[in-house]
């Protein structure tokens, strides 16, 4: 049989690493954000340099395409970042879920082994 004092210490240490990983998670979260702004910054960049509307010189129409060609790069660059990391952050993610789910578990574990030996004690003083 389990001891409910066996289950509430396993308890502690699983929300323990579920703290742990959630840390970590949102730590590469902000870097998933970031990496989101960076892709909209570029995606803007890229519109304001297509959305001139008055006719270019030939020299202003070289250096707006140089504009759009270094947009172009770096939105592809950035998409390039956060296409890495979102596959990473997915198994953070699931991990911390994993984490935590498994101390909910030892929780209700411990309650459920605690009030059967509860019962048990006051069964025995009943038929005393």
């Amino acid at each position: 049989m389990v001891r409910p004092a066996m289950l509430s210490a396993l308890e502690r240490v699983a929300r323990l690493r579920a703290e742990q990983e959630l840390k970590k998670l949102a730590a590469f979260r902000r870097h998933v954000l970031a990496a989101h702004h960076q892709v909209e910054a570029s995606r803007a960049a890229m519109a304001q340099s297509y959305a001139a509307q008055a006719p270019l010189s030939v020299a202003e129409a070289r250096m707006a395409n140089a504009q759009a060609g270094r947009a172009a790069r770096d939105l592809a660059r950035a998409q390039a970042d956060l296409a890495r990391m979102q596959p990473r952050f997915d198994q953070m993610r699931e991990r911390a879920g994993r984490e935590l789910g498994r101390a909910e578990v030892l929780s209700r574990m411990a309650e459920t082994a605690l009030l059967a030996v509860r019962q048990r004690r006051e069964r025995g003083q009943m038929e005393e």
